[in-house]
């Protein structure tokens, strides 16, 4: 049970100020427990980044300047990207879509959840449209994870595996940081 809820704490932190998608545990889970709870991990981080969503929020209409500014000076995140979500969250794109397109796009989340605060969007309407675009990436990430897992570990030691799971996320995060520069 305690893989689901480092998947849970970790996609709550990654949709306030944590700068890493919960794309990396889920995809774990998949590797190590297979599809079955990889799926369940999925659905799990969606809600969950669902809800740390309304904390940003309700933190961007309490405190737009304030909490623009800290989300700002997260690593990747720039005023282009600020821009990018609020255009996502304007008519006709309003919620889910431009949401669900950013999530392929590597717009973070929390930028959208922020735009919906200072906009004074619904809470309850928000909610279920951050779920239903962000499910869509967290279960390609499980059905891979569960796809390349059980031939992973039947080739390579759990080390080895785990070292290259680490060493892959560290480069494609050092070329996301790049891009976003």
């Amino acid at each position: 049970m305690w893989p689901l809820a480092l998947v849970a704490l970790w996609a709550f932190a990654e949709a306030t100020l944590f700068f890493i998608v919960a794309d990396v545990p889920i995809m774990a889970v998949g590797i190590r427990y297979g599809m079955r709870r990889a799926l369940i991990a999925a659905l799990v981080a969606a809600v969950v980044a669902a809800l740390g969503g309304l904390v940003v929020m309700a933190w961007a209409a309490a405190d737009p300047a304030g909490s623009r500014a800290a989300i700002e000076s997260l690593p990747g995140i720039d005023a282009a990207l600020f821009d990018t979500a609020a255009a996502g969250m304007a008519w006709p794109n309003y919620g889910w879509w431009g949401m669900m397109e950013g999530a392929f796009r590597g717009v973070p989340y929390k930028l959208y959840a922020h735009a919906a605060g200072v906009n004074g969007a619904s809470m309850a309407v928000f909610f279920v449209a951050s779920v239903i675009a962000r499910l869509p990436r967290f279960v390609l990430l499980a059905l891979l994870g569960s796809l390349i897992g059980p031939p992973l570990r039947r080739r390579l030691q759990p080390r080895v595996l785990w070292a290259l799971f680490m060493v892959a996320w560290a480069v494609f995060y050092a070329g996301y940081f790049a891009l976003m520069a």
